[in-house]
């Protein structure tokens, strides 16, 4: 793999965010936005109006891709700003392989963290029960029986105690990203996802 010099601003980058998010649990905008800058004027510079659309539009999907988890509260805005910045780096197709490797990262830190923290199968309950619980009430209107509504109290979480502090889990997500683009960079499992060659080709 040839690195260029772009690519080791990119590790440089991907680095500092994964400290940052381990050690302050967020990712600060004086790490993503000077290059998100330095991306477009390097671009700029080198290939004129096409370097400056390059740049400009890996930065407007990167920020795209992670805006409706990011308004949903799935992840925080230092995630989103980052995701921009490698688009800016390194322009659209990576920036969309890059989070189909994240997303598949995130998907087993995110196991992995919550098994550590003892709280896998209290959220995959919560999950399941988005779907199990109106399933279930409505086979026992359906069919009469007390039966599903005691499944369904399966699925329905303990009310926490009066004075009893809400366990708040913290997912580094920045881990993912820089794990699942450093994959992108190595084109580790190249030919494994050519959704990107299929969409920006």
């Amino acid at each position: 793999m040839n690195l260029i010099f772009v690519d080791y601003v990119l590790i440089a980058l991907l680095i500092a965010s994964v400290a940052f998010d381990l050690t302050q649990k967020r990712i600060p905008n004086f790490l993503t936005f000077p290059v998100i800058l330095f991306g477009l004027i390097f671009y700029t510079a080198t290939g004129l109006l096409n370097g400056l659309l390059f740049s400009l539009f890996g930065f407007l999907l990167g920020i795209g891709l992670f805006l409706i988890p990011f308004m949903l509260g799935g992840m925080g805005g230092g995630d989103v700003k980052l995701l921009g910045a490698i688009g800016a780096l390194k322009g659209a197709e990576f920036v969309f392989i890059a989070t189909l490797y994240t997303a598949f990262c995130g998907g087993i830190i995110a196991i992995i963290y919550m098994a550590y923290k003892g709280q896998l199968l209290v959220t995959l309950k919560k999950v399941l029960g988005m779907v199990a619980k109106p399933l279930l009430g409505f086979l026992a209107m359906r069919f009469r029986s007390p039966f599903f509504n005691q499944l369904a109290m399966f699925f329905t979480p303990p009310q926490e105690e009066e004075g009893e502090e809400k366990k708040e889990l913290f997912f580094p997500y920045g881990v993912a990203i820089g794990v699942g683009t450093l994959i992108a960079l190595v084109s580790f499992g190249s030919g494994f996802l050519p959704v990107g060659e299929m969409l920006f080709r």
